[in-house]
Formats: structure tokens, C-alpha cells, sequence
């Protein structure tokens, strides 16, 4: 009896094994390398840099619940610094997140770049490098955010459309009462075949202010057959709290593609912030080309162009968006910025 029975549990074992394998997905392990050699001029120094720009690794997976629900998560890291040979594995963790996803769309908890940085990245063929957009939209990427304590909802696609909300969970407050830490975010997009719409709310607390900074962002992009073209505009309001601290800026971007090559170009404006005593808008161009080797490696050249009006202090660095090194620009000088780089995945 006791020899039929362990027969049966061992058979219901190997019935059942696979049964739960097909339900659970195992982790994926994925990296992106990226160092660079770039040398920045701020019309007073010149100055060579080998730049590590985010490298990073991550894990990433997912469970079959049933009926249609999988349990998602993904934990993502920068890594050691392999210019300097410091930092380690670890340090403030990129998007990192637990959630669901179903035919009704993902929640995502944790912390995740927001719907209106997402916008801009969508458009930017220097991302991450020289001449990245983010040294002029988003007030020198100050409300290009990736935020924590966050709750997000990605909707599935209807006909080309797609939504994004997403709210800090616990904002906090000031010793005044001023929402602080607080950031809201929504997208809308749209893509059917050639053609990509967007647009972008954000709104952000400030730390002993009672005036939220909120911006509007807008971009579309078309591709007919090679070559693809794309424009981008935002407005932000009260920046840093301040009342009536706004700014505009806009952006032309462009690219074409050749065999494994891509040519790539893009212009980007800022004006002056408004009520501001001093003149301190700017522009940018850039340049550049990409060689595409495989699915996972690629090396690039680019030269980028600054141009402040007499209080302006943009730069062509990618530091902005937090990543590479810099050399600062003083007010009302120029700088320019080339670099060549490689970026590796797996």
C-alpha cells in the first residue's frame, strides 16, 4: 500500500513539475556599457575626458499568475565606473520596480522615469551623449526625472494609443506645509505606422514653496522610408517654486539612415526665463553618426555646438541628463563638444 501510494505522489510530482515550470519565467540578466572619449571647450579651457555615461545592469522577469495576470518586476543598477575604476556595484537604483500586467495594461511600483521624461527620450538621438537634448529641454534636465515612491499605470494599446499616469505615493511635506518631493506625471501617445505623437504633463513640488513647477511638452516624429524627421516643444512654469519663472524650448531633430550607418542631427532653443533680470536663453546643434556592428554593439562619432545669449550657461556635455563628465560653462560663453563612443549590450 505505502509503495502505491509514494507511486502515485512521485507520478503527481512529475505531472505537476512541469505544469508549474510553464507558469514561472525565469530572471533575465541584461547590461548597457557605454564609455566614451570626449573633449569639451567652454571658450575658456579645453579639456579631454574618457567618460563612463550610465553604465548599467538589471535583472528582470516574470510570473504567470493565471487568467491572464503576470506578476512583473525588475531591479536596475549602475555599475562600477570603469573610467575611474570606482563606485562599486550599486549606488542609487535606476528603474526598479514590482507590479502586474494584464489584456488591461501594467501597474508598476517603485521608481521610474516619468511619462514626461519618457516624451523626450522618445525624440533624442544623442541620448546619453554629447550633445544630449537634455542639456535644453527641461530646464537643463532638472524636470527630466526618474522618481521613487512611485505608482504607475501603463495602459495597452487601443488603435495606436496609449496612456501613461503616474503619481509619487507619498509626497511629504515642509516644516511650512509646502508639498514637497510631490511628482505627477501623464502621457498620451499615438504611433500608426510612419508617424509618432506625443504629449507630456508633469507637475513637481518644491521645498518651501507653495507654487508647483508644471510643464507642457509636445513631440511628433515621421519616417519616410530612411529618413526621419521630429520636432519637440515644451513650456515650464514656476521653476524652482518661484512664480512667474517660466521658460520655453523647442527642438528640431533629424536622421537618416544608411546601410548600418545613421546620420543623425538635431537643433534645440531655449529662451530666457521670464522675469529674469538677464538675458539667459541659448542654442544647440549637433551631429553625429552611428555604426551599427550587431544587435548589441555600436560605436559613434558626434560634435556638438553651444551658442548663450550674454547670461547663458548651457553646455554640450551629456552631464545633464547625469551622465559623463563636464566642464562648466560661464555665463555668456560658447562651448563645443566632440566625442566618440561605444555602447555594448546584452
Amino acid at each position: 500500500m505505502k509503495k502505491k501510494l509514494l507511486m502515485a505522489a512521485v507520478g503527481a510530482a512529475l505531472v505537476a513539475g512541469p505544469m508549474v515550470a510553464a507558469h514561472a519565467a525565469g530572471a533575465t540578466l541584461y547590461g548597457h556599457f557605454h564609455m566614451s572619449m570626449d573633449r569639451i571647450d567652454n571658450d575658456v579651457n579645453e579639456e579631454g575626458f574618457m567618460a563612463n555615461n550610465s553604465s548599467r545592469f538589471g535583472i528582470k522577469g516574470d510570473e504567470d499568475l493565471g487568467g491572464g495576470l503576470k506578476a512583473i518586476y525588475q531591479v536596475e543598477s549602475p555599475i562600477f565606473a570603469a573610467d575611474e575604476g570606482t563606485g562599486g556595484f550599486g549606488g542609487t537604483l535606476r528603474n526598479t520596480f514590482m507590479g502586474f500586467a494584464g489584456s488591461w495594461g501594467t501597474v508598476k511600483l517603485g521608481r521610474h522615469d516619468t511619462a514626461y521624461k519618457d516624451l523626450g527620450r522618445k525624440l533624442d538621438n544623442f541620448n546619453e551623449q554629447v550633445g544630449d537634448m537634455r542639456n535644453f529641454i527641461g530646464n537643463a534636465g532638472a524636470y527630466d526625472a526618474r522618481v521613487s515612491n512611485m505608482i504607475r499605470y501603463e495602459s495597452p494599446n487601443f488603435s495606436g494609443f496609449n496612456a501613461v499616469v503616474q503619481n509619487t505615493s507619498n509626497a511629504g511635506s515642509d516644516a511650512a506645509g509646502n508639498t514637497s518631493n510631490k511628482d505627477t506625471s501623464v502621457g498620451l501617445n499615438f504611433s500608426s505606422g510612419p508617424l509618432f505623437v506625443g504629449a507630456a504633463w508633469n507637475e513637481v513640488g518644491n521645498t518651501g514653496s507653495d507654487n508647483d513647477t508644471t510643464g507642457i511638452r509636445l513631440a511628433g516624429a515621421y519616417t519616410m522610408d530612411a529618413f526621419t524627421i521630429g520636432l519637440l516643444w515644451e513650456s515650464l512654469s514656476d521653476m524652482g517654486g518661484v512664480s512667474g519663472a517660466d521658460r520655453d524650448a523647442m527642438g528640431l531633430v533629424a536622421a537618416m539612415t544608411m546601410g548600418n550607418n545613421k546620420f543623425k542631427f538635431h537643433w534645440l532653443n531655449a529662451d530666457k526665463v521670464d522675469n529674469s533680470a538677464t538675458d539667459n536663453g541659448g542654442d544647440m546643434w549637433a551631429i553625429g553618426v552611428d555604426h551599427v556592428f550587431s544587435k548589441t554593439a555600436m560605436v559613434y562619432l558626434n560634435y556638438a555646438s553651444v551658442s548663450n545669449d550674454t547670461a547663458g550657461t548651457f553646455t554640450t556635455s551629456s552631464a545633464n541628463g547625469g551622465h559623463g563628465d563636464n566642464l562648466t560653462t560661464a555665463a555668456g560663453n560658447d562651448a563645443t563638444g566632440i566625442s566618440a563612443g561605444y555602447i555594448l549590450k546584452f
